[in-house]
């Protein structure tokens, strides 16, 4: 921030070099948690993105960033579409939106998450179109103006749906707030896929003998959207619940948001290994989380004894036990 308030005040020259502290931040909002005046230093960062990026001092490796995003999306859509059954995607008023993270790394995933749908009996469509992510990378690389034509263009896509699930705490952050920043309205109710669950929570498998299992607060999820209770009562009726030290509200960052694996991935592995360390020092066990990109950070970061899933997965798994 006092690089940002140096570079506005042409105390420092818009250079990439001056620039460059302006993406080694995740947005976790874990400083607002503690500001007693409720500052919002991840949100203003963005800011101080889409400037540097007005003035040519944008993140080296976010270079072109805009073209890179589209032909990711155009990767991911094909890969979707070939992935997905037809039947899988059949008019219903309910849709499953996985978020790109998901599609790029963690197909096993959605396929547990359309697993668990059929045996819940819902019937729940799954999104395919041109947009599968929900922009939030576009906002975290500073180009305002790109991710308010995204944000159109997914409104468009969602039109038919009464409600959108989605398994990516960004997306719910983006769609919810960024969303309606920009002027954009969508017709459907966003709802992670734990306060789906929660409102079917009867028909969910449930275990007399409950192995413990650790939650990792997404933290765009906690902190962003409030959603903290649900994926714990849901998971309550298969699992022990063990809390991190840092949890709810107060919860660590896995170092997956913010662009932060692109433009410091020494940094954000470092933060995911960190957060895991806590498991590892207690004698290894399972964590289990509700978003794709937490996923994939802590999963690959994982030492000898952790193992971590998803909370879809986690569930279309004990229903087969």
């Amino acid at each position: 921030m006092d690089v940002l308030n140096q570079l506005r005040t042409g105390q420092l020259a818009w250079t990439q070099e001056n620039a460059s502290p302006l993406w080694a931040c995740t947005g976790c909002r874990l400083c607002t948690t503690f500001c007693e005046h409720d500052n919002e230093p991840g949100l203003v960062l963005l800011s101080g993105r889409a400037e540097a990026n007005s003035r040519g001092a944008g993140h080296p490796t976010l270079h072109n960033y805009a073209e890179r995003f589209q032909r990711r999306e155009a990767r991911l859509a094909k890969k979707l579409q070939e992935h997905v059954p037809a039947d899988k995607t059949a008019g219903t008023e309910v849709g499953f939106w996985p978020g790109c993270d998901a599609i790029d790394k963690n197909m096993a995933d959605i396929d547990s998450a359309l697993t668990l749908f059929e045996k819940l009996g819902e019937q729940i469509q799954v999104v395919r179109g041109a947009q599968i992510c929900g922009g939030y990378p576009l906002l975290t690389a500073g180009y305002a103006d790109m991710f308010q034509w995204h944000a159109k263009q997914v409104a468009e896509t969602l039109k038919p749906f009464k409600t959108i699930i989605t398994n990516c705490s960004a997306c719910i952050f983006t769609m919810r707030r960024q969303y309606r920043a920009v002027g954009v309205q969508l017709e459907p109710k966003i709802l992670s896929v734990s306060e789906f669950l929660a409102q079917c929570i009867q028909a969910l498998p449930q275990k007399d003998e409950k192995k413990p299992i650790y939650y990792h607060d997404p933290c765009h999820l906690a902190r962003y959207s409030g959603i903290i209770e649900e994926p714990r009562r849901v998971l309550s009726r298969i699992a022990e619940i063990r809390d991190f030290d840092w949890s709810h509200t107060e919860t660590d960052c896995c170092g997956g948001a913010g662009l932060l694996p692109k433009t410091d991935p020494d940094t954000a592995d470092s933060m995911a290994r960190r957060r895991l360390r806590e498991v590892a020092n207690r004698g290894g066990g399972t964590v289990v989380t509700s978003c794709s990109t937490c996923t994939y950070m802590l999963r690959s970061n994982a030492p000898s004894g952790v193992r971590v899933t998803d909370l879809l997965s986690y569930l279309a798994d004990a229903w087969q036990d």
